[in-house]
């Protein structure tokens, strides 16, 4: 026991030097060491609990039998140690993890704030050239999404002019225990952290007002605050635009099933027929709608007039800005927090509730967004009165334009916030 003690210390220590010695030569890279470490040893511990398993079985046979067994007993409580250590030397490593998160600065501001918030410590991210510039606050989509190490990527052609603040939302990724400051987490709870916030940056950056750029979910979000709080706003963009959330569900709904009968899937043709149309409610939501999702985002992602960059959404989930733990809890808040908070968006519809703004309202839309339906937005901007509005169609994009073509979409934003500067 005592030498296989010696053999684990031993195994961790080397571990350890090589996390530090790569923390100190590759500083960039380094965050990926803990990653793979923990993978690893997440194998070896299963693979030793199916050896130990299996050992065991062979150990009770052999005792029935009055068989010799000592050696067989040494072996298995060998590997009960290395099973009983494995799960704390895991946790060093996120531990580990966690100190190794940074964003990368290429611009002159790139770092991570932690703010109060309501009673909560929330996340968000700055990255620009001169903190003196105009403020945007990016509003990601979910509930439940993270963009992070995205805005990074797809918006740093704003980043000379403007100071780009995104914003972890509660319930997801490093702001992920946020959430739990109430028995059930609400929409409007959200607009009140995003005010809240807005009031810090405002403070922060000496800014009159900011500017808003909301995508999907966010853009919900974008509109709420642009209506609710004219006086801290320069103007709103959104894009992937939410309108009618149940009348979206039914036609990203009624999009896929045709989708299937033109593909002859009948598998799939069954399982949503079996679903049958949403809205759908209770545990489980983000699974049950992910049937009719996914297809649609298949099909924008192949589109031949599409275009496509190298870029996913779980690419987050191997960023330097988010540890194991916060990948761990954006994987959490796809399911947990989108099931939490959008069946309570059901029977909103902007077109009914947000009619008339006092600042001017943009909506930067992709011409093959099946998961924020077009027509819904053209109707939304048709009724829709403010000092000015335009909607602009991307012509090669999905639901995010701010990613399929997004040297368009910065040069869109800057012309027009740059009307609106004071």
């Amino acid at each position: 026991m005592l030498q296989t003690l010696k053999r684990i210390a031993l195994f961790n220590a080397l571990l350890v030097a090589l996390e530090v010695l790569a923390f100190l030569f590759i500083f960039q890279k380094a965050y990926y060491f803990p990653r793979g470490i923990v993978l690893l040893l997440i194998v070896q511990w299963v693979f030793l609990f199916i050896i130990g398993f299996f050992l065991s079985i062979v150990w009770v046979i052999r005792l029935l039998s009055s068989k010799t067994h000592y050696f067989l007993a040494k072996k298995i409580i060998n590997i009960a140690l290395w099973l009983f250590i494995i799960p704390w030397m895991i946790a060093l490593h996120i531990v580990i993890a966690e100190m190794m998160t940074y964003t990368p600065n290429s611009s002159g501001i790139a770092e991570i704030v932690d703010v109060n918030i309501n009673d909560s410590t929330q996340y968000y991210s700055v990255r620009g050239t001169d903190s003196s510039n105009p403020v945007i606050l990016f509003l990601s989509g979910g509930p439940g999404g993270a963009q992070m190490p995205a805005t990074r990527e797809f918006l740093s052609d704003l980043e000379d002019h403007y100071t780009i603040i995104n914003w972890d939302q509660p319930g997801t990724g490093k702001s992920y225990d946020a959430i739990y400051r109430y028995d059930q987490m609400t929409p409007e709870h959200y607009i009140l952290d995003a005010h809240q916030l807005t009031d810090h940056l405002k403070q922060a950056y000496n800014q009159e007002k900011i500017y808003l750029i909301g995508e999907s979910w966010g853009s919900y979000l974008a509109m709420e605050l642009a209506y609710q709080y004219p006086e801290d706003y320069y103007a709103v963009i959104g894009t992937g635009q939410m309108v009618d959330f149940t009348q979206t569900e039914k036609d990203c709904y009624q999009f896929a099933l045709e989708l299937a009968r033109e593909n002859n899937d009948q598998d799939l043709v069954n399982r949503l027929e079996d679903l049958g149309e949403p809205p759908y409610e209770g545990i489980g939501l983000s699974l049950r709608m992910n049937t009719y999702l996914s297809p649609l985002y298949v099909w924008m992602a192949t589109h031949e007039d599409v275009t496509h960059q190298d870029w996913d959404t779980f690419d987050i989930l191997l960023s330097p800005e988010y540890s194991i733990w916060d990948s761990v809890h954006f994987v959490m808040g796809l399911l947990k927090t989108f099931e939490t908070i959008y069946p309570q968006l059901y029977g909103r519809d902007l077109r009914e509730t947000h009619q008339t703004f006092e600042i001017p309202v943009y909506i930067f839309q992709g011409k093959y967004d099946v998961n924020a339906p077009t027509h819904l937005a053209f109707d939304y901007m048709e009724n829709l009165t403010a000092p000015k509005k335009e909607i602009i169609i991307f012509e090669h994009s999905g639901h995010n334009p701010w990613i399929d073509e997004y040297e368009r979409f910065n040069a869109e934003v800057r012309l027009k916030f740059q009307e609106h500067l004071s």
